[in-house]
């Protein structure tokens, strides 16, 4: 049986390109979808502005503010389903957060428009950095053939910081680790006649896949 520890911080690429039996994912994160909504969201966010500013057409900044706040939606979530790691990511739960109260603030009498404007400016802010660092592949994605019959298992030197959610292999996620400097899932792929075991992390650390998962004969 093979042991394995987390390596420190190291700017060059990562471990586990060429251990047996994994794979670095082909998947790449296609941001189309984000760049062109976070684009219109930005012309969107103007006008409202300028309309409380000079005081015309205010009755608008509500209604503008509102798809501000869906074109970023749009992005935050088509960003998310790039990258299964996202679900654990505080950037996209403060995006949530934020989505929420730019709509719910545009329309409560009495409240002034530019916090939800604020709110929306902050919804923009947080979407675009968790989608720059997807669009750039922060982190590691890579997947190993599995046998759909056999248990997740893992080396007890990362038990301290990872959890088996389910170690039966499922298309959910199956297991997952919240450090200071790292997040990561795992979960399975099925095709038709094949299963992949699929870990994502996101993490600027180096990844030591030798010996994570364990293997029984």
């Amino acid at each position: 049986m093979q042991q394995t520890q987390e390596l420190p911080l190291h700017p060059s690429n990562m471990v586990g390109l060429f251990v047996e039996g994994w794979y670095p994912s082909e998947e790449k994160a296609i941001m189309n979808t984000p760049l062109f909504t976070m684009a219109a969201s930005l012309l969107t966010m103007a006008f409202p502005v300028l309309m409380m500013i000079s005081g015309k057409y205010v009755i608008f900044v509500p209604w503008l503010i509102c798809i501000s706040a869906i074109l970023l939606g749009i992005a935050l979530l088509s960003t998310f389903v790039q990258r299964r790691v996202l679900v654990m990511h505080r950037g996209v739960h403060l995006s949530v957060v934020f989505l929420v109260f730019s709509i719910l603030f545009s329309f409560i009498d009495g409240v002034s428009s530019w916090f939800a404007l604020l709110f929306c400016i902050g919804l923009f802010v947080t979407t675009f950095r968790v989608a720059n660092k997807t669009s750039a592949g922060y982190g590691v994605q890579f997947r190993r053939e599995w046998n759909p019959k056999k248990l997740l298992t893992l080396n007890s030197n990362r038990m301290s910081h990872w959890k088996i959610l389910n170690s039966r292999p499922t298309s959910g996620l199956m297991a997952v680790s919240r450090t200071s400097r790292q997040l990561a899932v795992m979960y399975c792929e099925f095709t038709e006649e094949e299963c992949w075991l699929h870990l994502d992390v996101f993490s600027s650390d180096i990844f030591d896949l030798d010996g994570f998962v364990i293997e029984e004969v």
